[in-house]
């Protein structure tokens, strides 16, 4: 290859590099934006009323959307950016909740179920599963928003009445006129029901990881260590041990490694599905 060819090569690489940093820092933002409704959610429901706290909710939980399209779209995807949006969903959806079991207490059964859901998750990524998103978590959270959503427009009904009057708009008048309760009730009950399956959903996810798990650490005890199929009860007790020892034997990553893996693209792609311990050790 040509000095000038290596050149224009070098200086390209370069230039994707730093585009590719770029659209990671966009797509991290656009997270970060939601994170910040958690705090902005309650002052701006405080001061401006339920009507402008729908708008401000639709706003925020689009970006939901937007960041994880705009990842894949852009190939800047990241355990980082995975955590935050988990946390940020969760964060913000339950302050939402909060507000909205002021006005009615159905909400609280769905703040309990979510912090149900986030136990299982932490519990199975405790003991090494990956707790991605499944289909059925995707589905519950677009219901949940639409839940939060419709409810703070539901006790918004009196201003909404106003401004559709005075641009002489009246088919929604008698939707508008029902009990906001009732209406945030009705609404609630389908994200009630889509958190009891995800939370079954997903404990389930869990169980069937931790028995393929240990099926394969029971394989390799009988192979290499027992070879003998007989000595169930002595297995058991040395699979603990065998655990306690790799845990032992496990080698933190340093420093540079960690933050190196946590914002690497390759890196996430290829162990997403191996759990947030691979992150944290070689």
């Amino acid at each position: 290859m040509k000095k000038e060819d290596k050149f224009i090569k070098v200086e390209k690489d370069k230039q994707e590099q730093h585009k590719h940093i770029r659209n990671k820092v966009l797509v991290n933002l656009i997270t970060f934006i939601r994170s910040l409704g958690t705090i902005a959610i309650i002052p701006v429901y405080a001061v401006h009323g339920a009507l402008a706290t729908a708008l401000a909710a639709i706003g925020f939980f689009s970006t939901d959307f937007i960041d994880g399209f705009l990842a894949r779209k852009l190939h800047v995807q990241s355990f980082f950016g995975s955590i935050l949006d988990a946390l940020s969903d969760k964060a913000f959806g339950i302050v939402c909740l909060l507000i909205l079991s002021t006005l009615n207490p159905i909400f609280l059964i769905i703040i309990g179920l979510e912090l149900g859901i986030l136990f299982v998750n932490y519990s199975s990524v405790e003991r090494g599963n990956n707790s991605q998103s499944s289909m059925a978590g995707k589905a519950k959270t677009v219901l949940l928003a639409a839940s939060i959503v419709g409810s703070f427009f539901a006790y918004s009904a009196p201003t909404l009445k106003n401004l559709l009057s005075y641009i002489n708009v009246s088919s929604f008048n008698t939707l508008l006129s029902l009990n906001p309760n009732l209406v945030s009730t009705i609404l609630a009950i389908p994200a009630i029901a889509g958190s009891l399956y995800v939370t079954y959903d997903y404990q389930k996810k869990a169980l069937m990881q931790d028995k393929k798990r240990e099926e394969t650490e029971t394989l390799t005890l009988t192979e290499d260590e027992l070879k003998m199929a007989e000595l169930h009860l002595q297995k058991k007790k040395l699979l603990k041990e065998k655990e306690k020892i790799a845990e032992a034997k496990k080698e933190l990553k340093s420093r540079e490694e960690i933050v190196h893996d946590l914002f690497d693209t390759e890196f996430y792609l290829e162990h997403k599905d191996d759990g947030l311990k691979k992150l944290l050790y070689k």
